[in-house]
């Protein structure tokens, strides 16, 4: 008959395991939920992106206004709707044919050989980078339902009721 060996004492007391078991099933909990909560915030945060888009282009399309009223309107007229030496701006062929960088770039920058100078404080203007992005927004609200102006880089007046 084999002789019983005697059985050491457990190498961590009782209490710590147990106390580590707890640790590890709070851990899953938590990681259970986290596995959860991220497909859930995923499928929210796309609608909340959405809204905080259109609240920004609103509040950006009603900053420029303010801002071409102020800055570009004794050139282009009221609304961009021309009536001077300079391009009608309100209008399908410009909104049409003109990328929203290519209008910062004109915006900021300036036209060489023309009145129109540089606005943006980079290029020595007076505008900062974030109103020249809302000049862009709010000319490019006046894109839909533009009137067609073929000599619209004339100044020739967009007609009035669009």
């Amino acid at each position: 008959m084999p002789r019983d060996r005697p059985v050491p004492d457990p190498f961590e007391p009782e209490w710590l395991e147990r106390s580590l078991d707890r640790y590890l099933t709070w851990g899953l909990v938590f990681m259970a939920i986290l596995i959860v909560g991220f497909p859930i915030y995923r499928f929210r945060e796309a609608g909340l992106r959405e809204d905080a888009l259109q609240e920004q282009t609103t509040t950006y399309t009603a900053l420029g206004a303010t801002l071409f009223d102020q800055n570009c309107a004794s050139c282009h007229g009221d609304g961009g709707r021309g009536g001077g030496s300079a391009p009608t701006l309100a209008v399908s062929e410009f909104l049409g044919s003109t990328t929203d960088d290519q209008m910062h770039l004109l915006i900021a920058g300036g036209v060489s050989g023309t009145d129109m100078s540089a606005w943006s404080q980079e290029y020595g203007g007076s505008l900062t980078d974030e109103q020249v992005t809302q000049l862009v927004t709010y000319l490019r609200s006046l894109e839909e339902g533009a009137p067609s102006v073929p000599d619209w880089r004339q100044g020739e007046p967009a007609p009035a009721g669009n």
